[in-house]
């Protein structure tokens, strides 16, 4: 088992360097189902992906992922975010790897209605890797985004790790993630667009969430670097959500997504 972990870490390391060091999974099934793109999943999960699309609390999820059907590695997030008026604020944790291998990130997070329609997002995460037999190490990182409306239209960009934080001298990834979205109908609504690390290729996003009935909706997504194409449900009573998704991969097995959240 420990070999096939140490195979396995390789081969990931060897994607991340194509997508970034320190692994970035989405952080909610319904994320994971549509391709990344936050403006289509209000929960507070998406500061992960952007602070300033963080969904006005009180919400909360909790995300548990079976990355590439490999049993021997977990993939966990946990969030919540609490309003305060014009103010959202939020915590984040999320967990990746097995007995041999993991990384954290800590997470604080707010956003702000600065303008009718425009909301301001900051987060600061703290990175911990841990390797057994070795030392850990930390590091610090900030985030930077931003959210308009208008009408059926939503526009949001943001950009990860401003601070240019390393991990023990190896840089972090920082990627700008710009997405748009329109409510084609009060049920059915799309949206595309792309990140793009430094230094590397483009991963074109797109998505589309349906809700034939008003406690069940169906997700479907795709994007680029590497190709993948993406699905899920959702199910929702009385406020409560429950979602699955799963994740093709162009060289590895399907991976799992369920995620239990709570808010409007």
């Amino acid at each position: 088992m420990k070999i096939l972990s140490i195979i396995l870490f390789v081969v990931l390391f060897i994607m991340s360097s194509l997508q970034g060091a320190f692994l970035q999974f989405p952080p909610s099934a319904k994320s994971a189902a549509l391709s990344g793109i936050s403006l289509l999943d209000n929960s507070s999960s998406t500061m992960f992906i952007n602070p300033a699309t963080m969904g006005t609390g009180p919400k909360f999820s909790s995300t548990y992922g079976i990355p590439f059907s490999y049993k021997g590695i977990s993939y966990k997030n946990i969030s919540g975010s609490y309003s305060f008026g014009r103010v959202t604020l939020g915590l984040g944790f999320q967990d990746f790897g097995d007995e041999i291998y993991k990384e954290q990130t800590f997470m604080l997070a707010a956003n702000a209605e600065i303008l009718k329609k425009l909301r301001m997002g900051v987060g600061a995460r703290f990175l911990n890797d841990k390797t057994k037999g070795m030392d850990s190490q930390t590091a610090y990182q900030f985030d930077l985004g931003m959210l308009a409306k208008h009408e059926k239209l939503m526009f949001s960009t943001s950009f990860l790790n401003i601070s240019f934080s390393e991990l023990k001298n190896d840089p972090l990834p920082q990627e700008n993630r710009t997405f748009i979205s329109y409510r084609i109908a009060e049920n059915l609504e799309a949206g595309c667009g792309f990140i793009k690390e430094f230094d590397y290729a483009f991963s074109f996003r797109v998505g589309i969430a349906y809700y034939p009935i008003k406690n069940a909706g169906f997700f479907s997504g795709f994007h680029t670097e590497p190709n993948q194409f993406t699905a899920g449900v959702e199910f929702n009573l009385a406020g409560i959500k429950i979602q699955y998704a799963i994740e093709t991969h162009e060289f590895l097995k399907l991976s799992h997504y369920m995620t239990i959240g709570y808010g409007k």
